[in-house]
This record gives structure tokens, C-alpha cells and sequence, in this order.
């Protein structure tokens, strides 16, 4: 009888190994527990320690919960306004291109988000979270890409922290706020090209106070 216990012990120790494996698969079908995702602890891990307080207060609130709201849906930017930055010869209040968004198959803190914009196409699964209507989302995007300049082709690395934060309403996302954070950057120009040091980081926001809902 105690053989027999200890076999059914056993088992039901493996079982409950296998639902918790299962349970951090990046699928719709799964449960993802909130810190058990694969590719990012928590909102620190894009924000560099010496730059926490820093940028905290630049971009103003980042709302944390266990259930965060559902943001699956098609935005624009637009427009699309500079208005913080630690690198000093960056100029505010400037409107650049606007940007589109897209979210989803949205599970629990795992949302698949597209991004497109005149210089930046992208499309990754990211983190979210938040509680009622506030949000925010976040992720590391490690990428290589090539500029042309010069009849030369240069090649460049970077490695960034995305973070955007809002409040979803039913005409959009109200009060958002998109931030580049750079973790590494590094290219073969020996200097031509202009390199923002780790560290520096860019924030955004809709300069209407609303990314609306616009299928694109």
C-alpha cells in the first residue's frame, strides 16, 4: 500500500509539472501566469537602474496590475509629438510621421503588437499589464538593420526597450505615451554614422491626447 502511495505521489508531481511547463506556452490556449513569461521579468528589466527615476518621471504613470485591460484594436498616432528625452541636442515638441499600432490575440499579459511607421516596421509579442482601463505595454527589441548613405552600406545592432502606456476608451487610447529606451547600439561606420549612447531614451505622445481607432 505504501508502494502504491508513493507511485501515486509520483505522479501526480510529474502531472503538476506538465500543467505549470503549459501554462507559460506563448499560445491563446494557455494560461500565462503574470512573471512566469519567458522573455521578461517585469517593467525594470527596459529600464536601465541608473535611468529608473529618471525616466519614471518623464513618462509620467505606469500602470501595474495582474489583469490588465483588453487593447486589441487598430490605432494611429497622429499626430505623433516629441516631448522628452535625456539626449540634450534632441528638440521637443517636433511632429514626426505617425504611427500606426495594432494589437492582437491578446491572453491575459501577452499581447501580439504590429507597429508601422515611416522608418520602423514591427511586429513581436509583448508584455502588458495594468488594471481597469490603464495600461502598459513593453518589450525588448533586439534587431540589426542597414542605412545607405553615400553609396555605402553601413551595418548597425541595437538593442532597445519599447514602452507604451494609455487608458483604452471605446473612440481609442486616451493619453498615449510611446518611449524608445537604447540598451546597446553599435555599428561598422567608424563614426559616420550618428550613435546615441546606451542610456538615452525618447518619449512620445499623441499630440491630441487620443491614438484613435482607425483600421489600417
Amino acid at each position: 500500500m505504501k508502494k502504491k502511495s508513493v507511485l501515486i505521489g509520483l505522479l501526480l508531481l510529474l502531472a503538476g509539472g506538465w500543467v505549470l511547463t503549459s501554462c507559460t506556452k506563448n499560445d491563446e490556449n494557455t494560461i500565462v501566469p503574470i512573471g512566469t513569461e519567458y522573455y521578461i521579468d517585469d517593467i525594470l528589466s527596459v529600464i536601465p537602474d541608473s535611468l529608473q527615476t529618471q525616466f519614471m518621471a518623464a513618462f509620467g504613470a505606469m500602470p501595474q496590475g495582474a489583469i490588465p485591460p483588453k487593447i486589441n484594436g487598430e490605432y494611429v498616432v497622429d499626430p505623433k509629438q516629441r516631448v522628452g528625452s535625456n539626449v540634450s541636442e534632441w528638440p521637443l515638441s517636433v511632429v514626426e510621421p505617425n504611427v500606426y499600432l495594432r494589437f492582437t490575440k491578446q491572453h491575459n499579459a501577452l499581447v501580439v503588437m504590429e507597429l508601422s511607421e515611416a522608418t520602423e516596421q514591427l511586429t513581436d509579442t509583448v508584455f502588458v499589464m495594468g488594471q481597469d482601463s490603464d495600461f502598459t505595454a513593453y518589450l525588448i527589441e533586439d534587431k540589426t538593420y542597414d542605412v545607405e548613405l553615400d553609396a555605402n552600406t553601413y551595418h548597425v545592432k541595437m538593442k532597445r526597450g519599447i514602452v507604451i502606456g494609455g487608458r483604452v476608451t471605446e473612440t481609442g487610447i486616451a493619453n498615449l505615451r510611446m518611449a524608445s529606451i537604447i540598451m546597446e547600439a553599435s555599428d561598422d561606420s567608424q563614426g559616420v554614422l550618428s550613435q546615441y549612447a546606451p542610456g538615452s531614451y525618447f518619449i512620445y505622445k499623441d499630440g491630441d491626447g487620443l491614438a484613435a481607432n482607425l483600421d489600417w
